[in-house]
C-alpha cells in the first residue's frame, strides 16, 4: 500500500532526528576513546542534551542512541538548531580537554594506556615533556581540539548518518 505524502514527510523527519541521535552517540564514543582515561570517570561522563526538549540520559561508554534524548519529529523540531549539545559533566572537563590549566595528582594506576611520561611543563594536562619525572598522560596534548578540527568529528558525522539511514526505522 502506498504511503501518503504527509506520512513520507513524517518518515523523513524521523530519519533526520534518528540521524542526529546516532551522530551524537558516535561523537560521544569517539570523544571517550580519544580523551584521557585515568579512572574512567571522564570517558563515562559525556551527555547529549536537547535544547527545548530536555536533558539526555546519563549513559556510560560505550554510548548508544539510547544515551541520547528522543527528539520529536514535528516540522518545528526538525528545523530547531541546535538539536543536541554534547558536553562532559565532570567538574574538571576543561582541564581534561586541555583548554584550562589544572592541578594533577591522579590516584592509582591509569585504566587507559599511558601515551607520554616525563615532567609536566605547565598546568595543562597533556603538556608532558618526555624524560625524567613522574608525570603521565593518557591522551596526547590537544586531543580535543585535534578531534574537532582534525576531521574526527566529520567522520563521526558521516558514520552516524550512514547508520541511521541504513536502518529500516
Amino acid at each position: 500500500m502506498a504511503k501518503s505524502l504527509g506520512q513520507l514527510n513524517r518518515d523523513n523527519r524521523r530519519k533526520v532526528q534518528s540521524a542526529v541521535r546516532h551522530v551524537a552517540a558516535e561523537i560521544m564514543n569517539d570523544l571517550a576513546k580519544a580523551g584521557p582515561v585515568w579512572s574512567g570517570r571522564f570517558a563515562n561522563s559525556w551527555v547529549a542534551d536537547a535544547p527545548g526538549v530536555g536533558k539526555g540520559p546519563n549513559g556510560t561508554y560505550p554510548y548508544t542512541i539510547r544515551d541520547t534524548p528522543k527528539l520529536p519529529d514535528t516540522i518545528s523540531a526538525v528545523k530547531r538548531s541546535p538539536k543536541l549539545v554534547i558536553q562532559n559533566t565532570t567538574d574538571y572537563a576543561l582541564q581534561a580537554m586541555d583548554i584550562e590549566e589544572g592541578y594533577f595528582r591522579p590516584v592509582g594506576e591509569p585504566k587507559g594506556p599511558v601515551v607520554l611520561e616525563g615532567s609536566r611543563s605547565s598546568g595543562i594536562r597533556g603538556d608532558v615533556t618526555p624524560g625524567e619525572g613522574k608525570a603521565r598522560s593518557t591522551a596526547p596534548l590537544d586531543w580535543f581540539n585535534n578531534y574537532v578540527s582534525g576531521g574526527g568529528m566529520e567522520k563521526s558525522l558521516g558514520k552516524g548518518i550512514q547508520i541511521a539511514f541504513a536502518r529500516r526505522n
